[in-house]
């Protein structure tokens, strides 16, 4: 335990010199105040010029409108920029330390190689939550220029894409034991968004009997089981019954059809078993690694 305790911080040390990692969230945290103070300003303009377009519209409504935006924003940033901070860490955490010959030092202390992954896995979990929370935080900072409401919304998204993005850094972190680490980011690139989403996307189709070939469907039913599935919050479905809401539009529209639930237990549960296994994986990789 004190091995992969001296690991974890041995690395989170690293990571914070990591150049890329900072300019990931300096870009992130300047983004996320000019997207809030632009649409801020721009909400003030629209409501105290006589001969805008927006003048005969309710404040409070513009003002819900542009949260809405600030938020639909906002989720597509932190999508992006977790899985930017997931890569980086992943192509960094560990493959250094082993094209370095750091390990050998390492692994020549009573730190067996069982402490070193469980330790590298820590270190970058606790490293991602904390550069995706800064984010978030941030962003909750800035909805209170907002009329507020969706900061419920928001929790769960940022939850969703830390668990989603947690399995690909895992991934580029077990194949950089075993490959160049761009290499190891392009084979999980493929594996997880190519691969995997063709066949949750293909899953979905034939669910929603869009695809009624029995074969494919049970095909489908059986892959669709052999490989990550990407978290969902209920965050998308709020915005849509929102933005629904603000256009006095029916709730009920088939617009919300096409938008997919919540993940539900089962999909969690596949998660942490992706989790343990992809963990697993490192820890494997590092052990047969001739370092």
């Amino acid at each position: 335990m004190s091995g992969a305790v001296a690991v974890a911080r041995y690395t989170l040390i690293e990571l914070s010199r990591r150049r890329v990692l900072l300019v990931f969230l300096v870009i992130g945290a300047v983004g996320i105040a000019l997207l809030g103070i632009g649409l801020k300003v721009l909400y003030q303009v629209l409501a105290s010029n006589p001969g805008s377009a927006g003048a005969n519209v309710d404040p409070a409504a513009l003002d819900s409108f542009l949260e809405l935006l600030f938020v639909s924003y906002l989720f597509q940033a932190v999508s992006i920029f977790g899985l930017l901070i997931a890569y980086g860490i992943g192509m960094t955490a560990i493959y250094h330390d082993l094209e370095s010959g750091t390990a050998v030092s390492i692994f020549s202390k009573p730190v067996s190689r069982l402490a070193f992954s469980a330790g590298k896995v820590v270190a970058a979990v606790v490293a991602l939550v904390a550069i995706v929370g800064i984010l978030a935080v941030e962003a909750r900072i800035v909805m209170l220029l907002f009329g507020g409401g969706l900061e419920n919304a928001l929790t769960g998204q940022v939850a969703a894409v830390v668990a989603n993005v947690v399995v690909i850094m895992l991934i580029v972190l077990a194949l950089s034991a075993w490959m160049n680490n761009i290499l190891a980011a392009v084979v999980a690139f493929i594996y997880y968004n190519v691969v995997s989403g063709l066949i949750t996307t293909i899953h979905l189709l034939a669910d929603s009997g869009v695809l009624g070939n029995a074969i494919v469907k049970s095909t489908f039913d059986v892959l669709y089981w052999l490989v990550p599935h990407q978290l969902v919050s209920g965050a998308v479905r709020e915005l849509a019954e929102r933005q629904l809401a603000l256009a006095n539009g029916p709730v009920d529209s088939q617009t919300l059809a096409s938008i997919p639930a919540a993940s539900g237990w089962g999909d969690i549960a596949w998660w942490a078993f992706t989790v343990v296994f992809f963990a697993t994986f490192l820890y494997w990789a590092v052990r047969r690694r001739q370092v």
